[in-house]
């Protein structure tokens, strides 16, 4: 139903201008960069807590998203002030660094030339710490439901929500209502490297989305067609480093898919419409849409594609060798998956066999491709063959902290050395296996069935999984792990005979 809405029916309210978890947007904006002589300050946008009288709904879910904490999550507060200033401090080549990565974390800050802002208590990240509740949660709606009602709510008041009154006039605001709903174009017409143009200053109080006939007592309205298109939030999801790579494409990727062709935009996904009013004085509208700005946590990864194994041998005998395919499919995502901070972002693939419990007895290892030169990239491996920076001057870590021998779904950066990096900022080349919607991707096992199975009935299972980063980079940062989320799994139930 909502494909075949024509786009001037659909109220979105905001931009998604997402910052995917707190990961960095960095690099050469098309735009220009800081002024020496910036042409704003940090008071010519309301604060966030302003909205609150008329806009409740809108703001509590703002203060829950990724948007809020895109400057204050711990995440981007450790990345930030332990390896982007200090690159940018010794290094010629990113002097201008800082300031890009708060084009799109701290835009107000940015523009106002305020690089770099004071460090700031990092903000714990909500939806990992709510992960075990959500588990439960299976719809949108429920999840908003939990936060204002149960687990969800006490755990955003403890650790997620930012403060309420008077701590949100400076960088700490992140991506907040004023910025976003003053934006008035582009700079150019093609979205990426924060190339926006914002509308805001003393005497300058028109507030701009795509509602029919707008109208407010506090601010000017008027319509704006960007927010009804994808490009508005290309905006800072496409990013071209200083070397003139695409370190982030997700806008590019979705022109890819069918999802461009039918015109089904970023926001219906991530501003899932709803009946209601855009502000209390306001009129019911049939689209009205929430501003949770969710991505790559449980409610979206679960279910984003599907495992299936094909294997229709009930019995096996003990020290045989047993051929099969996992085929991944349906990939329900409007871009690849993962997708957003690509460096960080994990999906892998795991076989085992387990007993009742599900308790594992054994690994099934993907078979290694040889045809592939770089297939090495795609099996996970845990030597310490990466950096959090360049090569040349951060240390080594484990590359994807996971068991080895799985096949691994993401994008590996490289530096100027040919080392993996964590610092998207030194990316001279990616290397990637991103999973495409639309596609089935098969992967051929062999499993090599033990005797000490024999007589035993077990479970052969395939289980797909994400996160948002390296337990090593985590680690090394000084920051919580992120949870691992299952997206899909399959099974099947085997007896084993004596050989």
């Amino acid at each position: 139903m909502i494909a075949r809405l024509p786009l001037k029916h659909i109220g979105l309210t905001t931009l998604i201008l997402s910052v995917c978890g707190g990961a960095l947007l960095l690099a050469r904006p098309a735009a220009d960069k800081t002024p020496k002589n910036p042409a704003h300050a940090m008071d010519h946008w309301d604060d966030p807590y302003d909205c609150i009288g008329c806009h409740y709904e809108r703001y509590t879910d703002w203060s829950s998203s990724q948007m809020s904490r895109a400057y204050t999550g711990d995440f981007f507060q450790a990345q930030f002030f332990q390896y982007v200033m200090e690159d940018a401090a010794r290094d010629p080549q990113m002097k201008d660094l800082a300031a890009d990565c708060l084009g799109c974390h701290s835009p107000s800050a940015f523009l106002s030339g305020v690089v770099p802002p004071p460090a700031v208590e990092r903000s714990d990240n909500f939806w990992d710490r709510a992960w075990p509740w959500l588990d439960s949660y299976r719809t949108i709606g429920q999840v908003r439901t939990g936060l204002e009602h149960g687990p969800l709510r006490e755990t955003s008041d403890r650790v997620g929500r930012n403060p309420l009154p008077d701590l949100k006039r400076e960088a700490d605001r992140g991506v907040f209502c004023d910025f976003c709903h003053s934006l008035s174009g582009m700079a150019q017409r093609d979205p990426f490297n924060h190339n926006y143009r914002v509308d805001a200053g003393p005497g300058r109080n028109t507030k701009r989305a795509d509602l029919e006939f707008p109208w407010s007592p506090y601010h000017k309205t008027q319509v704006s067609e960007l927010f009804e298109t994808a490009e508005l939030c290309g905006i800072c999801h496409n990013e071209q480093n200083t070397f003139g790579v695409f370190v982030k494409a997700t806008h590019r990727e979705w022109l890819d898919t069918d999802y461009a062709n039918r015109d089904i935009v970023c926001q219906f996904c991530h501003m899932p419409p709803r009946e209601g009013k855009p502000a209390k004085m306001g009129r019911e509208r049939p689209w009205n849409h929430a501003h949770w700005f969710g991505g790559g946590f449980t409610g979206f990864v679960e279910g984003a594609a599907r495992v299936k194994l094909s294997l229709d041998a009930g019995t096996v005998a003990a020290e045989s060798d047993v051929s099969f395919d996992v085929s991944i499919s349906d990939i329900a995502t409007g871009h690849l998956f993962p997708t957003g901070a690509t460096e960080e972002r994990d999906v892998w693939l795991r076989v085992a066999v387990c007993d009742a419990e599900g308790r594992e007895l054994q690994h099934v290892p993907v078979p290694p491709n040889p045809q592939d030169p770089n297939d090495h990239y795609f099996i996970t491996s845990s030597r310490a063959v990466a950096y959090p920076s360049h090569s040349l001057t951060s240390q080594a870590i484990s590359r994807d902290s996971l068991p080895e021998g799985d096949r691994i779904y993401h994008d590996v950066f490289l530096d100027s050395a040919g080392k993996v990096t964590f610092g998207q900022w030194y990316a001279v080349r990616i290397v990637g296996n991103r999973l495409v919607p639309g596609e089935t991707r098969v992967e051929k096992y062999t499993w090599q069935v033990p005797q000490s199975l024999a007589g035993r009935e077990v479970h052969l299972k395939a289980t797909l999984w994400y996160r948002r980063m390296a337990d090593s980079h985590a680690e090394i940062l000084g920051i919580a792990k992120r949870p691992h989320l299952l997206v899909s799994e399959d099974a099947r139930r085997i007896k084993v005979t004596a050989p």
